[in-house]
């Protein structure tokens, strides 16, 4: 039913030399938005949309199985397992350090607010 989550070590090592990221996150219990809170500075917000999501069918089947969207933000990364924090004109550049089965994917911006991570719209389980 589960499989082991991957690893990004190398790939993360590999844009930290080459200057291609502010921070990461890695996502896991606490879901998206305690994990990326961490990393954000006082006065900014990680704009998160959740449409922009692509669950795994696990997360799919446990959502359909009577867990509300809330419990399955707070609880599991629905797919999200890691975050990186970029300048937009550097992802072109970061998408090649990664294989097709793990290529990166936009899911929000940065903004200057006040509550670090407001999550926006509504993952598809479908």
């Amino acid at each position: 039913m589960l499989k082991p989550t991957k690893i990004y070590v190398k790939e993360v090592l590999k844009l930290i030399d080459k200057n291609l990221i502010n921070v990461c996150a890695n996502i896991t219990g606490g879901g998206l938005a305690d994990n990326i809170k961490r990393v954000i500075p006082n006065n900014f917000v990680a704009e998160v949309d959740l449409s922009k999501i692509k669950p795994l069918k696990i997360f799919k089947w446990l959502n359909k199985n009577g867990i509300s969207d809330k419990e399955m933000l707070k609880t599991f990364n629905c797919g999200v397992g890691f975050c990186l924090i970029i300048r937009p004109n550097k992802y072109k550049s970061i998408k090649q350090y990664f294989t097709k089965e793990f290529k990166p994917y936009i899911i929000g911006k940065i903004s200057t607010g006040k509550n670090k991570v407001k999550l926006n719209g509504s993952v598809n389980w479908n």
